[in-house]
């Protein structure tokens, strides 16, 4: 009778708490839709830096000074690659408006299905590096860890055909991507992105965000239509001849 007493307590012992259900936050479970915090929906494009970007390279200046040169003539931006929807990349995608993304996860593979042109990528689980062959992307390859309950995801193997943000910062085909999503309790999660990019930047340099989670959410359809873009651009902008999205048409 007391060693079987003895047992059961060794066995309570060693068992501990019951695990945490899925879906809060505290057992490697992001799962669920995500939306910016109100008051980053507040900000222009919802982007905040933890500091400010790396001095760039000559090169990665031409860029920068190409992209963002219709600012020089007080005009918005209207070449990012994005509005003639190719995808936005990352970061990017994260800051392009208010749209929501979701994460479904499985033992090996976790999906993040983004509202945003209605875009997907995959972050393998199961250990395996960037392959060094693998074709030029415009989401990247990814794979991730568990840091503590934080995501930690690398990725690489960029094309070099969007931005890393709305302002026109660019990117290389050597950008590495580390993201790190951490989940301080069951309600909100802070993404930072550490930019790591030699040939664009002089050294290593961080956006963050704050994001809420959405249980009641779905995720939406929001396609990228080119003829709606050229629209938009010809009724927001005074001369409309100078938006990119227009210049796209035949």
């Amino acid at each position: 009778m007391l060693a079987a007493l003895a047992f059961s307590a060794g066995l309570a012992a060693q068992s501990g708490p019951p695990p945490v259900a899925p879906g809060t936050g505290m057992d490697h479970d992001l799962t669920g839709v995500w939306g910016l915090s109100r008051g980053v929906r507040d900000q222009v494009n919802g982007m905040r830096r933890a500091e400010p970007a790396a001095p760039m390279t000559p090169e990665g200046q031409a860029k920068f000074d190409y992209n963002t040169h219709e600012l020089k003539d007080d005009g918005p931006i209207t070449i990012d690659p994005a509005y003639t929807c190719h995808w936005p990349g990352l970061p990017h995608i994260y800051f392009s408006g208010a749209y929501a993304f979701e994460f479904v996860q499985t033992p090996q593979r976790i999906f993040i299905f983004y509202e945003n042109t209605h875009q997907w990528r995959e972050i393998w689980m199961d250990g395996r590096k960037i392959p060094e062959d693998s074709d030029p992307l415009w989401m990247g390859y990814s794979v991730g860890h568990w840091d503590g309950n934080d995501l930690v995801v690398e990725s690489g193997s960029f094309n070099d055909k969007s931005w890393l943000d709305v302002r026109g910062h660019p990117h290389s085909d050597a950008l590495k991507l580390t993201e790190r999503y951490h989940r301080p309790d069951h309600d909100h999660m802070q993404i930072s992105f550490i930019i790591d990019d030699p040939k664009m930047y002089k050294g290593t340099w961080e956006m963050k965000n704050n994001f809420d989670f959405k249980p009641t959410w779905q995720i939406g359809e929001a396609f990228c239509v080119v003829e709606d873009q050229a629209q938009f651009f010809h009724q927001s902008l005074q001369n409309p001849e100078k938006a990119a999205p227009d210049k796209q048409k035949q």
